[in-house]
């Protein structure tokens, strides 16, 4: 849901037949700071950050390259933004053998960077040396030298799935006929765990997933007489099974293949940090003046990594595309609040990122110079940290924009309670008219499970912004289940290709992602700026209610709505120095470096007699203009009229006339006929007699008609219309008519 930002402007229509005339407003103030920035906010970058993380990245499994890589470029963004960014490496023993495969010159499904798993004694090609050669598709388990044609030599041998000895064995007969690669087709929705081969091998050996090895096959293989190549699998999902045809007459596939072992370093320095099994990126903008870390932090943030093989579009790269978003959209703001993102590895592989972090700065313990190579222990009983004492709360996404239909967003707690952040996101998505609570789009309930859970066992109010479809016990309590992850009697389904090699592009929504961004991007937004809670009375002291509200921060007059039944408002702006205007009562020069109160009187009191004009643009028209018949091959200008006034209050005011129609623009039209000459107009009054007529233009180039300097009442304007019809000119019997645009509009209201 976009809020647009929208001029208002006076407007009338006008066809060759009619006349119609609109009501009129002055131009109204800026939108305010909130409305400003969540409009502002762009589910297509999200969707770009998506994108960029499982397809030209891939999958991020923890330790691994890619999972560094995504921290790198997420640091790059920010560095870009102007945020304080930092990668915090927590390391440990982890090795993991993988292959990354792409083609040079296919698209592949469901993106153009796969992850598979590597034998881990196979040969190891390095990142950026990987082989590259056409793939030629043994359609058997390869289990004898007789099942490896002579067209093997040079090519990437793909195996019909198989493992333990027989995979061994049909490695070796692969390497003696050639293949410079093989690639195990895999049948699971994951890549195979973690293996060794009986024998080391001298070329690189890989195992994919069903997606992988079904797009190969089908990449290779021509269709048969009935169209198809594979039969649909079992369930219905529709992909080749490794039963299928055999290809004799194989197309070319070119792929390549980069295999590494990754060894995570628990020696690492700050120079030479190496991979880590826990990849943190965190960045922040520090607060007006912080210069010795007090304010209050507000923080957002995702995961980065995802399970191996998967391209964790979904889960979490959704994730990391939201709060990007958000800082893109704060990046120049001053704020007196510490705003502050972040994406952490090894979600999951039991929350091992997060925890580690939330070690070294949510506790206090043993790392008192909060060394980055030191992992702080923190002390018995857990002390939070003066830095967590600092936190408003924590905006925790997982998973935020599934295609998957029955899915809805869900803010869901630790202990299943509601807190600040889910209150505050409650009321952003009602100001974005997005139903809320049970059995609408968004809800509150329990799950741990994520990220931000450190965040919570350290007393910081937090919760997991999540789309999925949560199912809540049939007597809606949410606070039942104890220390477990669920409460009693509450489940949840999650789309069919979680966690698997199917998590891609396809299952992520951008309007999912949008309507996320005004709920947890605008809830964010709320409580980094500053409350200003205005209380409006009279003289009397009564509450005023209904006042229209507005202030000058020095950027120009902004609206924040108005006073409610109790005379109060909430109005949300940065670090700045503002004039508040509540009806006639005025606060000038109010520094607001924080949540402030403030009382004002709504009426002014100092007995002097006044008057006050209410800002004014009206434009009212005559009756219909029309033009004398058009006559069939005759050369002839036809010309008609019809009055308007024009009231304006404003400092000046412009009169345009514009043709909204994208048939034959400036052009009468007679069903699908239009006349060839274009329809001109002109304006005059006693002021401006000698205007000439011009042809009318489009919405993107309105004709100016007449311009006043300065306010006018009750000035009458004649409107004339001049229609060229050439002899040579087809007429269609009927009538040529076009509805126009009139605009009455002022920059200086």
């Amino acid at each position: 849901m976009k809020h647009a930002l929208r001029m208002a402007t006076t407007t009338a229509a006008i066809a060759a037949f009619g006349i119609f005339a609109g009501p009129a407003t002055a131009q109204t103030p800026k939108p305010s700071y909130y409305d400003e920035l969540v409009g502002n906010l762009d589910a297509a970058n999200s969707y770009e950050t998506v994108r960029h993380l499982a397809n030209d990245i891939g999958g991020r499994f923890s330790g691994t390259r890619q999972e560094d890589q995504a921290a790198e470029w997420l640091k790059q963004q920010m560095d870009g933004f102007g945020y304080q960014t930092k990668i915090n490496q927590y390391h440990g023993s982890a090795t993991t053998s993988s292959g990354v495969v792409r083609s040079p010159d296919t698209k592949l499904y469901p993106g153009p960077t796969w992850i598979m798993r590597a034998a881990s004694n196979s040969k190891m090609t390095g990142y950026d040396t990987p082989i590259s050669g056409e793939v030629i598709w043994i359609n058997n388990s390869g289990a004898t030298a007789a099942d490896f044609p002579a067209s093997t030599t040079g090519k990437i041998a793909a195996i019909n799935n198989v493992t333990g000895a027989a995979l061994n064995t049909a490695v070796v007969n692969a390497t003696a006929a050639g293949a410079i690669g093989v690639i195990n087709m895999g049948t699971g929705n994951s890549p195979q765990g973690a293996f060794t081969l009986t024998t080391a091998a001298t070329i690189p050996v890989v195992s994919s997933a069903d997606v992988q090895s079904d797009t190969i096959k089908e990449l290779v293989c021509a269709p048969g007489p009935d169209g198809s190549v594979f039969a649909p699998h079992a369930g219905g999902t529709v992909g080749p099974t490794q039963n299928g045809p055999w290809c004799a007459d194989q197309k070319k596939l070119t792929l390549t293949i980069a295999t590494e072992t990754v060894t995570a370093n628990s020696a690492a320095t700050a120079d030479a940090p190496g991979l880590s099994t826990r990849a943190v990126i965190t960045a922040e903008k520090q607060a007006v003046n912080d210069v010795f870390d007090t304010a209050p932090i507000v923080g957002m943030g995702g995961h980065i990594d995802s399970t191996f093989g998967s391209p964790g579009a979904h889960d979490d790269a959704t994730g990391e595309g939201i709060w990007l978003e958000v800082a893109r959209v704060m990046k120049d703001l001053r704020l007196n609040k510490e705003i502050r993102f972040g994406g952490f590895g090894g979600e999951e592989q039991g929350l091992t990122g997060s925890t580690a972090w939330g070690n070294d700065h949510l506790y206090v313990g043993s790392d008192t110079d909060n060394n980055p190579l030191t992992a702080n222990v923190p002390a018995t009983p857990r002390t939070p940290s003066a830095e967590a004492k600092r936190y408003i709360g924590q905006w925790q996404m997982d998973m935020t924009g599934t295609t998957f239909a029955p899915a809805r967003l869900w803010a869901l707690t630790v202990d299943g309670k509601p807190n600040r952040v889910t209150d505050e996101a409650f009321k952003a998505a009602q100001r974005s008219g997005i139903s809320t609570g049970d059995g609408n789009y968004f809800d509150q309930c329990k799950l741990s499970q994520s990220d931000h859970v450190p965040f919570h066992n350290a007393g910081i109010p937090a919760a997991l912004f999540i789309h999925l479809n949560y199912i809540k016990s049939a007597n809606k309590d949410c606070t039942t289940g104890g220390s477990s992850s669920n409460c009693t009697g509450c489940s949840y389904n999650i789309e069919p290709v979680y966690h698997t090699s199917r998590d891609a592009m396809d299952n992520v929504s951008q309007v999912h992602l949008q309507e996320q961004l005004d709920i947890i991007g605008a809830s964010y937004i709320w409580n980094a700026l500053n409350a200003v809670n205005i209380t409006a009375t009279n003289a009397a002291g009564a509450p005023v209610a209904g006042a229209d509200v507005t202030g000058d921060c020095g950027d120009g007059v902004r609206g924040f709505g108005k006073t409610d039944a109790a005379g109060k408002i909430e109005v949300r702006v940065p670090s700045v120095t503002c004039d508040f205007k509540v009806g006639n009562g005025v606060a000038k020069g109010v520094a607001v470096a924080g949540d402030i109160q403030l009382p004002l009187v709504a009426t002014s009191a100092d007995g002097s007699a006044t008057g006050t004009v209410p800002a004014t643009l009206s434009l009212t028209l005559g009756t219909p203009a029309k033009f004398d018949p058009f006559i069939p091959g005759t050369t002839k200008t036809y010309e008609s009229s019809t009055m308007a006034t024009v009231i304006s209050t404003a400092g000046d005011a412009l009169l345009s006339v514009a043709d909204p129609s994208s048939t034959a623009t400036g052009h009468l039209v007679n069903g699908t006929f239009s006349l060839p000459q274009p329809l001109q107009a002109r304006a005059r009054n006693a002021a401006n007699t000698g205007t000439a007529y011009n042809n009318v233009g489009s919405s993107a180039s309105p004709l100016n008609l007449l311009m006043y300097n300065g306010p006018v009442s009750n000035d009458n304007v004649t409107l004339g219309f001049s229609q060229l019809i050439n002899s040579g000119d087809a007429l269609r019997t009927g009538t040529y008519s076009k509805t126009l645009t009139f605009t009455l509009s002022t920059t200086n209201p």
